[in-house]
């Protein structure tokens, strides 16, 4: 092995030491690519990367989707803004402000995306902190009457973009949804992972309302348990990839008066969830 590995949690994520981001071969890919289905979450410290070295760097991990809206701090088509940085009342990037709560990427896609790539350039002192889950972990720990009952089941997950909290969830006619497995096999490794989220899923579909929202409840809080998680404390420089198809992600809140700015890259996939 090339590079060194640093657990960050019991339950997911490493640091990896020894990686040059200006330099990414075929070798060093393939080795990146074995961490990431190993540790889920990927950390390399310590970077100053342009957006033609991050969208490089994302490439290793399969082909890139453009950004579903450009911002005037991006260059490159590739590149999505998280920012709070403003001009005037406008946001110059995407989710600007505050608490954003637990969900993956896109299920709200026919084919979600594989895996989202950040990489942190202004930070506010405190706050805004990514929280990372295994949903892989929280499978596992599931009673086994549990995962019987989640077999064949699946569930419609919507969203409206933009919106970031689920209690206070509105939905238009024209808003995106789509049906996936509530539990997803990932292709690469045959490992379970449960595939539903507070901020999107909505209802199970073979259960009567009230069953699939007491169950969906259950579910929910079971994949926020303290066990399943990584929470990362982002550093100027932090380069961070996570595994959009069995880990989910969430934002703590942050001063909305001190400037956050990060670049993001999203690694598209070529296949619908399985179960």
């Amino acid at each position: 092995m090339t590079y060194q590995t640093l657990p960050l949690s019991p339950a997911l994520g490493a640091e990896v030491r020894g990686v040059d981001l200006t330099h990414i071969d075929e070798a060093h890919a393939q080795e990146l690519n074995e961490l990431w289905l190993k540790h889920h979450v990927l950390v390399i410290r310590d970077n100053s990367v342009t957006e033609d070295e991050l969208v490089e760097f994302a490439q290793s991990f399969g082909s890139i989707e453009k950004a579903r809206k450009m911002s005037p701090l991006a260059t490159r088509p590739e590149i999505m803004v998280i920012s709070n940085i403003r001009e005037g009342d406008a946001a110059l990037g995407a989710l600007p402000d505050g608490e954003l709560f637990w969900h993956f990427d896109r299920i709200h896609q026919k084919v979600p995306n594989k895996a989202g790539v950040l990489h942190s350039i202004e930070l506010p002192s405190k706050g805004g902190e990514t929280r990372f889950s295994s949903m892989c972990q929280a499978y596992e720990a599931l009673p086994e009457e549990t995962k019987r009952k989640l077999e064949g089941l699946t569930a419609l997950n919507t969203y409206q973009y933009g919106q970031t909290n689920a209690a206070n969830k509105q939905l238009t006619k024209d808003s995106p949804s789509a049906v996936h497995p509530v539990v997803r096999t990932i292709p690469e490794t045959g490992k379970k992972a449960l595939y539903v989220c507070r901020l999107m899923t909505d209802r199970i579909l073979e259960l009567p309302e009230a069953e699939s929202d007491a169950l969906l409840a259950e579910l929910f809080d079971h994949c926020e348990r303290p066990e399943f998680i990584y929470e990362h404390s982002w550093r100027v420089g932090d380069t961070l990839i996570w595994d959009n198809r069995c880990v989910l992600h969430a934002r703590n809140d942050f001063n909305e008066n001190e400037r956050r700015l990060l670049k993001r890259v999203t690694v598209g996939d070529t296949v619908a969830p399985i179960a």
